[in-house]
């Protein structure tokens, strides 16, 4: 016979059943786990405006952290005392994506043509964030843009310059020092890709650098890091449309193309350097010539600096297209420097999954090739994406290292959130990481075996075997959440560990990851 028990509705009761014996029933309450909020604090510049912005103009940040309002009273911007605008406010998303309006959507950023650009979007590692931004204009202002035109330091040098090489003409233009009509003295000179996007110009479809006002503002602010002998006359050759994969590579793409990329810097060299050396006052010098590109002119500044070493003293490559042939590593490596040459390696890791990867890997074959370090220099920012957005606001950084006296061993990527020593007689690697780092993993390159080690790390004391590579050449690369924020390739031997006569073992915090020493091999 089936015995049946009356429910109870009261938490702790007997409740009686046929038979007379008495159940005591219980009802549990489960709360539920609420994942702990972490707060990030933002720091947001606005680096430089449309020259049309209405003077005292209200601007507002917009985004996912509060539902997109254009115009809420607490994300306006502070005007500091010089004009410049900034905010400081804290968020508990991941993921920030915003736009600046100036408190509506109709008066909203945009691109040089009014239209609208994509959210801004940036991945929030730690705490405390600063990031800096730059508006290209307004969407409802945007047709101003004509009425300013460019800065009288920017010359349309040649309408339609002859390109003997390719049997093409091109527009060449010229960005000179704001002291260049009064000083009498002679300027380094970088020759820069993709011309119609280097200064404000409505007819940049992707937006521009707007290196003459990046100029102007170096000057004002009395060069901050450039010396003043050092300013540079900027020549743009704009790009060949349909033909520019074609010249900017000097390797081919069974899809896209390329090829022409040797005769084009023949062409900058034998025929366009010469013109500009008579027509402005120059310092025709290698070492006082340079090339800056970005994407595929990035790859066409790599191969100019790597084959024409006697010509650029120095090169910028940011966000370098080295996706379009296998060739280019082999050709760096192939290349040993016959002079010193700085370098400087610019590019985001938003772009895609391989750049940061491609972009280290071309840094460690410079060294192997030859190249001091010192004259080398990579940044890899976490907010960086494929845009002239991006490249512009970098811009002056990269001046400030090309023509300064910043050091090249200082990088982009942080050794503050890594640390090392060795535990000779167990063979183990003992690595310390930041606690502010999210999911660290270790990933160590054997460039011996051609294998890859991959270490999920704590943020206690992490022991890393390496008696399987302590006699090769490696690369360590410490990732955060999937963020890179540390890289070196080094030998293990030359780890610089001070010996302590009365203890073997040294203390992880004497040994900074700053000690250890890059390969030229």
């Amino acid at each position: 016979m089936e015995s049946r028990v009356p429910s109870c509705q009261v938490a702790n009761h007997f409740c009686p059943t046929s038979d007379g014996f008495n159940i005591q029933t219980y009802h549990l309450a489960l709360t539920p786990i609420i994942p702990k909020t972490v707060m990030k604090t933002i720091h947001l510049h606005i680096q430089s405006l449309p020259a049309y912005t209405p003077p005292g103009a209200s601007l507002y940040l917009a985004g996912n952290f509060n539902e997109w309002q254009p115009a809420e009273p607490r994300y306006r911007f502070q005007q500091d005392g010089d004009g410049s605008y900034s905010i400081d406010f804290q968020t508990d998303v991941d993921i920030l994506e915003y736009k600046i309006t100036r408190g509506d959507w109709s008066a909203a950023e945009s691109d040089a043509r009014g239209n609208e650009t994509p959210n801004r979007v940036t991945k929030l590692g730690f705490a405390d964030n600063e990031l800096w931004v730059r508006i290209e204009s307004w969407s409802d202002l945007w047709q101003e843009a004509s009425r300013y035109g460019h800065n009288e330091n920017v010359l349309l040098l040649h309408p339609g310059f002859y390109i003997p090489q390719l049997g093409r003409h091109r527009r060449i233009w010229a960005c000179l020092p704001p002291d260049y009509w009064t000083s009498g003295k002679r300027y380094p000179v970088v020759y820069m890709q993709d011309g119609q996007n280097l200064f404000d110009n409505p007819d940049a479809a992707f937006g521009s650098w707007g290196i003459d006002k990046a100029l102007n503002r170096l000057f004002l602010r009395g060069n901050q890091g450039i010396e003043a002998a050092l300013q540079p006359i900027f020549i743009g050759i704009e790009n060949g449309a349909e033909h520019r994969i074609a010249e900017y590579s000097a390797w081919k793409n069974e899809e896209y193309g390329g090829g022409e990329g040797a005769q084009y810097l023949d062409f900058l060299c034998d025929t366009l350097k010469p013109f500009v050396d008579e027509h402005l006052r120059t310092l025709p010098g290698r070492e006082a010539t340079g090339i800056i590109g970005s994407s595929m002119g990035g790859l066409l500044a790599l191969y100019a600096a790597i084959e024409k070493p006697e010509v650029f003293g120095m090169a910028g490559v940011f966000s370098p297209s080295l996706w379009f042939s296998d060739e280019v590593l082999p050709f760096v490596q192939k290349r040993k420097p016959a002079f010193p040459q700085k370098i400087l390696l610019m590019a985001g890791q938003q772009e895609s999954k391989t750049m940061v990867s491609d972009l280290l890997d071309l840094y460690e074959t410079l060294l192997e090739a030859g190249h001091d370090d010192h004259d080398l220099h990579y940044d890899l920012h976490s907010d960086g994406v494929h845009a002239e957005w991006f490249w512009a606001r970098e811009f002056e950084h990269a001046l400030q290292w090309l023509f300064g006296d910043m050091p090249g061993h200082v990088h982009g990527i942080s050794g503050d959130f890594i640390k090392f020593h060795l535990d000779e007689k167990a063979r183990n690697l003992i690595v310390n990481v930041d606690r502010r780092l999210q999911e660290p993993l270790l990933e160590i390159r054997d460039y011996c075996h051609y294998r890859e080690f991959h270490h999920a790390l704590s943020h206690d004391a992490n022991l890393i075997p390496y008696a399987d590579w302590e006699n090769c050449l490696y690369s360590i690369r410490l990732l955060s959440g999937g963020d890179l924020v540390f890289s070196r390739r080094v030998h293990l031997n030359q780890v610089a560990i001070k010996k302590d006569p009365k203890r073997r073992k040294l203390p992880a915090e004497n040994l900074q990851a700053g000690n250890l020493q890059t390969s030229h091999s």
